[in-house]
């Protein structure tokens, strides 16, 4: 039995030899195997898991709109400069976020485009 306090006694004898501080030893036969890095039993990422993740995404997202069309089917006036016409609510938002992705989208086109002039660039002065 362990205790806390060791008696004289204990005291002046060798660790190994006390009963109470003996630990369990592995078998000779047994050896230990390195230990693995966290995460070392997962798969690796590939394009194609990417591919596969975005478009389960893009499907859950797709049926969200059409819910929120389906749920929207109020007939709503809409004035752009001179043309004027009845279309359901749902669908007029619908267009309004495409329009508001196709800007966003010519804007990062474009950003894209100077990044790649600018790279051209410094990589010819680089070889002169």
């Amino acid at each position: 039995m362990a205790t806390a306090d060791r008696t004289p006694e204990q005291k002046n004898i060798p660790a190994a030899a006390r009963e109470d501080d003996v630990e369990p030893t592995a078998p000779a036969t047994s050896r230990v195997q390195p230990a693995k890095p966290a995460g070392a039993d997962k798969l690796p990422v590939t394009k194609l898991g990417r591919i596969w993740t975005a478009t389960i995404f893009g499907l859950i997202v797709l049926i969200l709109l059409i819910i929120f069309i389906a749920q929207n089917q109020e007939q709503v006036t809409l004035n752009y400069f001179a043309y004027q016409g009845q279309v359901n609510l749902g669908l007029a938002l619908f267009f309004a976020a495409i329009g508001g992705a196709l800007v966003v989208a010519i804007a990062g086109v474009a950003r894209v485009i100077q990044l790649r002039a600018t790279a051209k660039k410094r990589s010819k002065a680089k070889k002169r």
